[in-house]
């Protein structure tokens, strides 16, 4: 009975422990609010900003990054910085660390369609769709001649630029791809509106991809999967992309480095996520180096991102951190060879790292 009584104050005490609220609770955060006046839309518009883990970190050179600009912003947030930092994270790596902006709606059909048009809706043919739009051309103006300026001014970017949209974001991905090519060095076209005007990008497509030099742009893009219900029988979205597809397999644009993938298990409201993922994965493609073979030959990592530099058309290196991790984890296993050549890439890199001295003892 003693011990009875004796584990049943235990088991009390344990519980009064667990059931205790948590006082040192603090949020995770994955990103802040920001606003910019626009002169050129005469408004001011929202953007969410997520920088990398390291961004701040006193142990390290300050780094530059790329940035991935994202349309609908507040809707897709969430989920590509997660995907970003899931790929950039670790020793293996499959893309850089990269600063996500999250560019918010304020009359979204006005500013991701490129002409003024409407079409009248498939539940009432009275209701027209999409009056306010064709304001393309001024988005893609505050896009080049405010935001952008405004990150690179306010963060450490390294000019090298991603653009991903969806569906109207999509189209307008598409549309400066085809309008302002150099704008972004890679673009994410995911399920576009390519249906859009009576397919109007897509007869720009059947020009343009066939006579204009694409060196040092990426593309992917993405097509979903369409069910035909008896509530919604248009079937122009799957068409046109289908189209855009084998306008690409056509053409095989000059110097463009592209990709385009269908996904038959994914709709139109659920391609966003596999797509960024993929699309990222085959932008970065070099970027990926197999630990266990740099441990034994170094010098693949350099050779590795030389391809990507090359591919991409813009110096990419390993990250300081990774090289450090990589000596690190050569001492830990008896590779000092390894584990100097590792850190000689860290100085010669990373000069002005507060680690410098302990790279060159090493």
């Amino acid at each position: 009975m003693k011990h009875s009584g004796l584990l049943i104050i235990l088991l009390f005490l344990a519980c009064q422990g667990i059931c205790q609220p948590v006082s040192s609770a603090s949020p995770v955060i994955i990103g802040t609010k920001h606003r910019i006046k626009s002169a050129i839309l005469n408004e001011e518009r929202e953007f969410w900003v997520s920088l990398p883990p390291g961004y701040s970190s006193a142990k390290y050179a300050p780094a530059k990054y790329p940035v991935l600009y994202l349309f609908d912003g507040d809707a897709n947030f969430h989920s590509v910085t997660g995907i970003v930092q899931s790929l950039a994270n670790g020793p293996y790596s499959k893309v850089p660390q990269i600063i996500v902006v999250g560019i918010l709606n304020t009359d979204r059909t006005r500013d991701l369609t490129p002409t003024a048009a409407s079409r009248e809706a498939y539940f009432d043919k009275s209701v027209p769709l999409f009056k306010n739009s064709g304001g393309n051309a001024q988005f893609i103006r505050f896009l080049e001649k405010e935001l952008i300026p405004h990150i690179d001014s306010s963060y450490r970017t390294d000019n090298y630029k991603i653009l991903t949209g969806h569906s109207f974001g999509g189209l307008t991905a598409v549309n400066i791809l085809l309008s302002h090519t150099n704008l972004f060095n890679a673009y994410i076209a995911i399920d576009p509106s390519m249906w859009w005007d009576n397919n109007f990008l897509l007869k720009r497509a059947d020009s343009l991809l066939n006579s204009e030099d694409f060196t040092g742009v990426s593309l992917f893009a993405a097509r979903a999967y369409k069910e035909i219900i008896p509530q919604d029988t248009a079937t122009d979205m799957p068409r046109s992309n289908i189209a855009f597809h084998k306008l690409l397999d056509k053409y095989h644009p000059k110097n463009l480095n592209w990709k385009h993938q269908y996904y038959p298990d994914d709709d139109h409201g659920t391609i966003s996520v596999p797509a960024t993922y993929d699309a990222l994965k085959f932008i970065f493609r070099q970027h990926r180096i197999h630990v266990k073979q740099a441990v034994n030959d170094p010098s693949i990592v350099q050779k590795s991102f030389h391809r990507l530099s090359d591919e991409l058309h813009h110096p990419f290196h390993p990250s300081e951190a990774w090289l450090d991790w990589m000596g690190s984890y050569c001492l830990s296993i008896g590779k000092t060879d390894a584990a100097s050549a590792f850190f000689k890439m860290a100085a010669e890199l990373y000069p002005d790292s507060p680690g410098i001295n302990r790279y060159r003892t090493r």
